[in-house]
Formats: structure tokens, C-alpha cells, sequence
């Protein structure tokens, strides 16, 4: 029995599936355990069974009558979809609007919406994570279809490229953490979109960042199949998309790139999807915005998607 077990994926799945059982009873997935998973690379089947289980037993903070009823919201991309403006004071937790956690765990909606706080999934940990546009965007959404109450996936992470994005099913990858991660959040309702804002890192010199694997020339051609494969993976081809289109160019020097990707967003033809601009609105660095503008990008992705549903 155990060359059958250690000789096949059949075997690997079932321990996996056994060890995710215990996994939900004794351990914490962030923690010793998935640590020790991963190392014998039996992590995707455990936590594939467990994640499922937690989402449907540690949700005490959405009452029933929202259960099964959500709009749900993929959040994918690098830091402008994370956030990076300053937290407010305070936050607020926003009416029927809710987030699937990093922790695997769902949470009433407040900044940051990407928080770090018990990351399972270490591929697309943010330690940075700050003000975003996507509790603007739920909430311009609920003003908008006040029907069903609003979920947030969160899966961006800062500096990704579109290199990073392409489709690798390891929970391991961006690619394959935001699949699992949606799918053990599709209990609470429907996948009703996507938001994507991404691309400041493509326009970067290849040559100065090899590591990062910008690719500005073939951005428009990467997310049509990122959104194609997305799609297909959930067995929804005509899911919403809005992405964002970069800012206006600040730094040329950093960003020798950034009008060859503004240029290839706009060369995007994928249907079912919209673009918003970005270039009217206040940056304070190089990349990122203001607290102000993230709400303005928020809503511009809520009246863009509204004309999708």
C-alpha cells in the first residue's frame, strides 16, 4: 500500500484529502502544518478538502438570509488593486458588503481589504496592503443593485507582473491561490466579476529587473489569455471584466515602458469587458494613488461592471 500511495496522484489526493480532515479538526493551514504540506507537496489536495469546510463553518458574520445570495467579486492585479494610500483613522465596516479574508475566513467589508492577517496563501502575501479601491467599488455597486449583498475575493499582489499571472493551477502560484481561494468562496453565491489592475511593473526595464519578467509588449495579448483561461477554469465564459488602465506617466526613467503598456491595455478585445482610465487622477509617488482617487477608481470599476451584469 504504501509504494501505491507515494507512486501515484491518486494516492497523493486521497492521503492529501485524510490529512485535510485532520488539518480542519487539530491545525491551522497558515501555520506548522501547511508549512510541513507544502515540503512534501501534498498542500493543494489537503487544502483543497479544508478550505471548502472552513468557509462554510467560520462565517458567523454573515446572517443566513445573505448566505448562498452574494455578488461575487474577483480581486486580482498588483499594488493599486491591493491598495497603498494611507488607512484612514478609522474604518467602518460597510453595510451587506462582505470579504473573503486571507485567512480563508469571511469578514464584514473594511480597509484594508487585502489585509495580511493570517495569510494562507504566502504566494500573495502583502504586507504592504493599504487603501484600495475595492470597498469603493462594492459600495458604488450596492448604490447601483441593492438586491443581493456584495462579496470580495481578494487575491492582487504588489509588484506582480503579467508574467505572474498566467495560468499554473500550484496554490503555489498567483494564478492558482486565486482559483482555490475563489472556489472556496463560492458557497456565499455567484462569481459575478472580475476587477484587474496591473501593469505598472511591465513597464520597467527588463534589462534593470529580469527578475520581475516585464513583458510590455505582449500585455494586451498575456491578459486576454489570463481572462480567457480564468474563464474557462470557471466554467464561465462570459464572466465580467473591468480592468484598469495604468496612471499617467511620472517617472520615465523608472518606467521607460509605461506608454507601451497604457497603449497595449487599450489594444485589449476580449468580450464582456470594459476598461476605466486612471490618468486624470492624483499620484503621489511614481505608481500609486491618493486615498481620493482610489475611491474615484473604485467607482469607475462599479458603473463599468454595473453595464456587464
Amino acid at each position: 500500500m504504501k509504494w501505491w500511495l507515494s507512486g501515484t496522484v491518486l494516492g497523493a489526493a486521497l492521503l492529501g484529502t485524510a490529512v485535510g480532515i485532520l488539518l480542519q479538526k487539530y491545525g491551522d493551514a497558515s501555520g506548522w502544518i501547511g508549512s510541513r504540506l507544502r515540503d512534501l507537496g501534498l498542500y493543494h489536495y489537503a487544502y483543497s478538502t479544508v478550505a471548502p469546510i472552513q468557509t462554510a463553518t467560520q462565517s458567523a458574520v454573515v446572517p443566513p438570509e445573505a448566505m448562498g445570495q452574494m455578488r461575487l467579486f474577483i480581486l486580482a492585479g498588483q499594488s493599486n488593486m491591493s491598495g497603498r494610500a494611507e488607512l484612514p483613522e478609522s474604518s467602518a465596516s460597510a453595510d451587506q458588503i462582505y470579504m473573503f479574508g486571507n485567512d480563508y475566513r469571511w469578514h464584514l467589508a473594511q480597509e484594508p481589504v487585502d489585509s495580511p492577517a493570517g495569510q494562507v496563501d504566502v504566494v500573495s502575501l502583502d504586507d504592504s496592503a493599504g487603501y484600495g479601491p475595492s470597498l469603493a467599488f462594492a459600495e458604488r455597486l450596492r448604490s447601483l443593485r441593492s438586491d443581493r449583498p456584495v462579496g470580495l475575493i481578494p487575491c492582487a499582489k504588489g509588484g506582480s507582473s503579467i508574467a505572474d499571472w498566467q495560468r499554473n493551477l500550484s496554490d503555489q502560484s498567483l494564478y492558482g491561490a486565486c482559483l482555490k481561494r475563489v472556489r472556496a468562496a463560492a458557497a456565499m453565491g455567484e462569481i459575478s466579476g472580475v476587477l484587474f489592475f496591473q501593469g505598472e511593473a511591465d513597464a520597467l526595464d527588463p534589462k534593470a529587473f529580469p527578475s520581475m519578467r516585464p513583458a510590455a509588449e505582449t500585455w494586451a495579448t498575456n491578459f486576454e489569455q489570463l481572462v480567457t483561461d480564468l474563464r474557462q477554469d470557471l466554467a464561465q465564459p462570459d464572466l465580467p471584466v473591468v480592468y484598469a488602465q495604468i496612471g499617467a506617466l511620472q517617472n520615465a526613467e523608472k518606467f521607460p515602458y509605461w506608454e507601451v503598456v497604457r497603449t497595449q491595455q487599450e489594444q485589449v478585445q476580449l468580450p464582456h469587458s470594459r476598461m476605466i482610465t486612471t490618468s486624470d487622477l492624483a499620484m503621489p509617488d511614481s505608481a500609486h494613488f491618493t486615498q481620493a482617487s482610489y475611491r474615484t477608481i473604485g467607482e469607475r470599476f462599479a458603473e463599468q461592471l454595473n453595464q456587464l451584469l
